[in-house]
């Protein structure tokens, strides 16, 4: 019968004979071999090559923004869109990395046509790329107007306030009291040429009208504030 050896009995074999040898020798010469033969050897790192793999790591580049893919939509050829409410950025490249210049709110831009996911292609005012996110497409938008216009002073004694020229009494405002002309200004003339104007009043919510001036549009019931 034929007995099979394996690895582990060559191993121990091994072993077994340096240590033998080492008996008659002395462990002196046969220390070293005898301890590389009977100790496993592992393929864990020790701490230099630890370290030189933390090198490595922060070595390594930092990942960089990329061009987004982009296609043409020939509708958008030459179209018109408007900037928005905020300063928007042209940038070289759909990467957005590189701001070649910054637009006014409200600004009138044209498309070339090539867009992406997120950014659109300019030719107007400048050439580049902008984020289409905030973009509104009344190319003309403006910013809100303000509806109170100009403050006046009032320099009657009592200066009532009506629903319209001669309409219902709402309130009333004393001299010196405040109030505040619509933007734009409305204004009426009466058949007695009385003038009026709607205005705030007692605050920037309330509105109603008040007589500027008397009968033929003479004298002044309030005047520009201070």
């Amino acid at each position: 019968m034929v007995q099979r050896v394996t690895p582990t009995d060559k191993f121990l074999s091994y072993g077994g004979l340096v240590a033998g040898v080492a008996g008659l020798l002395g462990t002196s010469v046969f220390a070293p071999l005898a301890a590389q033969a009977i100790a496993p050897s592992t393929d864990s790192l020790d701490e230099s090559g630890l370290k030189e793999s933390a090198g490595l790591l922060a070595q390594a580049p930092i990942a960089q923004a990329t061009d987004v893919q982009v296609f043409e939509r020939p509708s958008y050829v030459n179209t018109c869109r408007n900037s928005g409410a905020n300063t928007l950025a042209v940038y070289t490249s759909t990467a957005q990395g590189t701001v070649v210049r910054q637009l006014q709110p409200y600004t009138r831009i044209t498309l070339t046509g090539v867009l992406g996911d997120g950014v659109v292609q300019i030719r107007e005012p400048a050439v580049g790329w902008v984020r289409s996110a905030t973009l509104l497409i009344n190319c003309d938008a403006r910013p809100p107007v303000d509806p109170v216009g100009q403050c006046y002073q009032v320099t009657q004694p009592e200066l009532v306030v009506r629903s319209a020229p001669y309409g219902t009494i709402l309130s009333s405002v004393l001299s010196g009291d405040r109030i505040y002309g619509t933007n734009p200004v409305q204004r009426q003339t009466t058949a007695d040429g009385r003038i009026w104007q709607r205005v705030y009043y007692r605050g920037t919510t309330n509105l109603g009208w008040v007589a500027e001036t008397g009968t033929g549009g003479i004298g002044i019931n309030f005047v520009r504030c201070p």
